[in-house]
């Protein structure tokens, strides 16, 4: 009987209100939508990178014209710049192969009746498409703040 009496509950049970519950379960249902919308999501996002790596090879292109004849003066006469040109093209086009990399279409096994190798193919496949992603934003950016610098360069020649 003392026993009883000096034992110490180690869970407090909770009581949530009808509305803690909605909110809980609308919570769990926009999760599990973003989650398996994340696959499209991913896609688009890579192909808004081509388009925007595409966007910005036109821009250079358009600044490599600007001169009359080719090559352009402030490419023969400022040899850094050739290099400039040459980062930002490789920026560009590693950016613009990663986002066709991550849009490629793929085989992925299905394990209809293994949910734990079902689970570890879906982590892939978004983990896969993840970096890529990333990776062609990142480089993307580092190509356009290169291109900015060629840019002014052009614009405030420094002598």
């Amino acid at each position: 009987m003392n026993e009883q009496q000096h034992q110490v509950s180690i869970y407090k049970e909770v009581t949530e209100t009808p509305e803690e519950q909605e909110k809980k379960q609308h919570l769990k249902t926009i999760f599990a939508d973003l989650e398996s919308k994340q696959p499209d999501f991913l896609d688009e996002a890579a192909k808004s990178i081509i388009e925007r790596v595409t966007t910005f090879l036109a821009i250079l292109f358009g600044v490599i014209a600007l001169g009359g004849s080719f090559p352009p003066k402030f490419l023969v006469s400022q040899p850094w710049e050739k290099y400039l040109v040459i980062g930002i093209l490789l920026c560009y086009l590693l950016a613009m192969a990663i986002g066709m990399w991550a849009i490629h279409p793929r085989n992925y096994g299905r394990y209809l009746y293994d949910m734990t190798r079902q689970e570890n193919e879906w982590n892939r496949l978004i983990t896969r498409k993840k970096r890529c992603v990333r990776w062609a934003g990142i480089l993307f950016g580092m190509g356009t703040v290169v291109l900015a610098g060629l840019i002014v360069s052009i614009i405030w020649p420094v002598s």
